[in-house]
């Protein structure tokens, strides 16, 4: 008797095993990055620190607000990394991109920039990366820059924003696609900010 229990706790385990979602692995897009940009003129170095995420936020799970005091993170859907990494690799080929007579680089190869040059760098603390109750993708957070002068970091403009972006379908999928477009029109703006800091000297 007990060896048919183990036989059907077995079957029951298999069954249950088997019928788990499988997984859905998401990532930003933030397009390509422009070739042997290194290797060409510019007025000013860019780093970019990877973006800093309050708890939750941090996880691989995608967020979505259940109710105003309530997050919850999914399961079966997730970042194929974590969030830091992907709006980081985002952050640096949409700024790249835009501040085509800059060097845009990662904090982590700030050996790589030209000492001649003057040097910004862009610090993000995002306390909002997740679905709204409203059926949007929101990112929130502050955006810092500093200039860089021998070991000196002063800072030349920070800035609290929000960015909301309505989802054009329901799921995961769209969700994405929001923040996306949400991280892209953040960037955008601190572009604009770069250039005229620049052009200021």
């Amino acid at each position: 008797m007990s060896r048919f229990l183990l036989v059907s706790f077995f079957s029951v385990l298999l069954i249950a095993c088997s019928s788990v979602d499988p997984i859905s692995y998401y990532q930003l897009d933030g397009g390509e990055f422009a070739s042997n940009k290194l290797g060409k003129d510019a007025r000013a170095n860019i780093i970019v620190s990877s973006p800093k995420l309050i708890g939750h936020l941090a996880n691989r799970g995608i967020a979505v607000e259940v109710t105003p005091l309530q997050i919850q993170s999914a399961n079966s859907h997730l970042w194929s990394s974590i969030p830091s990494e992907l709006l980081l690799q985002a952050s640096v080929v949409s700024l790249d991109t835009q501040l085509n007579d800059m060097r845009v680089i990662p904090l982590q190869l700030e050996s790589a920039i030209n000492a001649q040059l003057p040097t910004y760098r862009i610090d993000y603390y995002l306390n909002k990366f997740q679905a709204t109750l409203n059926g949007e993708g929101v990112i929130a957070g502050v955006v810092t820059v500093y200039k860089l002068e021998h070991t000196i970091a002063n800072i030349v403009y920070s800035q609290g924003f929000t960015e909301q972006v309505k989802l054009k379908d329901d799921g995961y999928p769209a969700l994405v696609s929001a923040l996306n477009t949400a991280w892209f029109n953040t960037n955008q703006a601190v572009a604009a900010e770069i250039k005229e800091l620049v052009d200021k000297g």
